[in-house]
């Protein structure tokens, strides 16, 4: 495997400014965890604040563990930005309103844990991942994660200007900008794309009213990030297993990302380096709960963006983990992230899902729809997962952990991709 192509040597400034996109990108998901459960949970501004900023602080360590690796088994050592999952925010929100906090970030650690010994059997796990299961999921990805983009683009879910015509207008420039600089740009500026459309958009949304300064002004200039900060971690089985299997959902996602890796990046990634980077993710888990902060992914829009910039190289991504922590300790930075207007991320964000949705198809053309009952479990699949993900409701009946299970579409997407291909294949989709 070509894994020297994530050792190609660029300028400071260019690293600097193409990690710079990396975290714009990463932002809104990475943001938006986190708000949605000190919401849920009740939490004063001042923990809301801490629980934003220990979300960056911990997915910069996350991102720098997967990056450079702890020894010779943590950590793939792939250009992967990791940042909040959205995978286990419902059972968290459920975890904290009946447990408290103690026991919410309790549960993640241990979760964690269980996730680092799974790696362990990678080899065995990684069987039920054939292309075709692999190519289904990413394709889904890149599907549900459209209206996110398409709803950001309108301004935000529940703003007041939510589909406004100047909100779709400036989230429909800032698209246009970044496909046309990836098309006639050359050199740095191309890489630039995203960042210059974002720059365009924030500058545009300052003279139409959009940019609110207050945030900005109001926050601390430092804030260290201290672990425990709820108190000590408390452990209780049934929120540890509620949490695992949510976590195993998440880890699923992940291994979905080295696919696109290698489809953007040209690499054939090995079952090797797959573990490795579970484990890092892992790894990082334990302690993101320890810091107060939630479990994180691998970034599939991040992956988009090596695709858009053309730029492989692991620096970047190193200091775009250092640019993340930076932002978790001193406040004001974040602010300023945080201030882009949602429509103009929504725009932006709408260009790198695309590309996603487009690895999974290059994934799934490479199979032979007529061999192997391909056809017959591709198209299943997405049907069930694209039901569960826009028509979540039709399991509310079901007990509570079978209903959140079940109405996430990369779960049943997955689980019905793996069962599908296991009983039509036999045995011979496991060899």
């Amino acid at each position: 495997m070509k894994q020297d192509v994530f050792n190609e040597r660029i300028g400071w400034k260019k690293t600097l400014i193409i990690g710079f996109q990396h975290v714009l990108t990463m932002c809104p998901g990475t943001i938006a965890v986190p708000l949605i459960l000190a919401g849920a949970l009740g939490m004063s501004a001042e923990e809301t604040a801490f629980l934003v900023a220990a979300n960056f602080f911990t997915s910069g360590i996350a991102i720098l563990i997967q990056v450079l690796g702890c020894g010779t088994w943590i950590g793939s050592k792939y250009p992967i930005i990791l940042g909040s999952s959205f995978a286990p925010l419902s059972p968290m929100i459920i975890i904290g309103q009946k447990y408290g906090m103690q026991t919410l970030f309790g549960s993640i650690i241990a979760s964690g844990i269980a996730i680092f010994i799974l790696s362990f059997f990678m080899d065995k796990i990684l069987k039920l991942f054939p292309p075709v299961v692999v190519g289904t999921f990413v394709t889904l990805i890149g599907i549900s994660l459209a209206p996110t983009a398409i709803r950001d683009l309108a301004g935000g879910e529940g703003a007041e200007e939510f589909g406004s015509i100047p909100n779709l207008l400036l989230g429909m420039m800032v698209l246009l900008i970044i496909i046309l600089i990836e098309k006639y740009a050359k050199g740095i500026w191309k890489s630039m794309s995203l960042l210059l459309g974002i720059i365009a958009g924030t500058v545009t949304g300052c003279f139409l009213h959009m940019v609110d300064f207050t945030p900005i002004l109001e926050a601390k200039v430092f804030q260290p990030v201290r672990p425990f900060y709820f108190g000590m971690p408390a452990f209780k089985t049934g929120p540890i297993l509620i949490m695992t299997i949510f976590c195993i959902i998440n880890m699923i996602q992940c291994i979905g990302v080295f696919s696109v890796v290698d489809e953007v990046t040209g690499v054939q990634t090995d079952n090797k380096i797959k573990e490795r980077g579970i484990r890092g993710q892992a790894f990082s888990q334990i302690v993101t709960g320890a810091f107060n902060s939630v479990p994180s992914t691998m970034f599939n829009e991040n992956v988009s963006l090596i695709d858009l910039t053309k730029v492989k190289s692991r620096s970047v991504i190193v200091a775009a983990g250092i640019m993340v922590i930076i932002a978790g300790i001193f406040p004001k930075i974040s602010a300023v992230i945080t201030a882009v207007p949602k429509c103009v991320l929504g725009g932006a964000t709408l260009a790198l899902f695309g590309v996603i949705t487009s690895s999974g198809i290059s994934i799934l053309s490479k199979l032979d729809f007529g061999a192997n009952n391909n056809f017959k479990i591709i198209g299943t699949s997405i049907a069930i997962g694209v039901g569960a993900t826009f028509a979540p409701e039709i399991f509310t009946e079901l007990p509570e952990t079978f209903s959140m299970v079940m109405s996430n579409g990369l779960f049943m997407v997955s689980i019905s991709a793996i069962i599908l291909n296991l009983l039509l294949n036999g045995k011979k989709a496991l060899s």
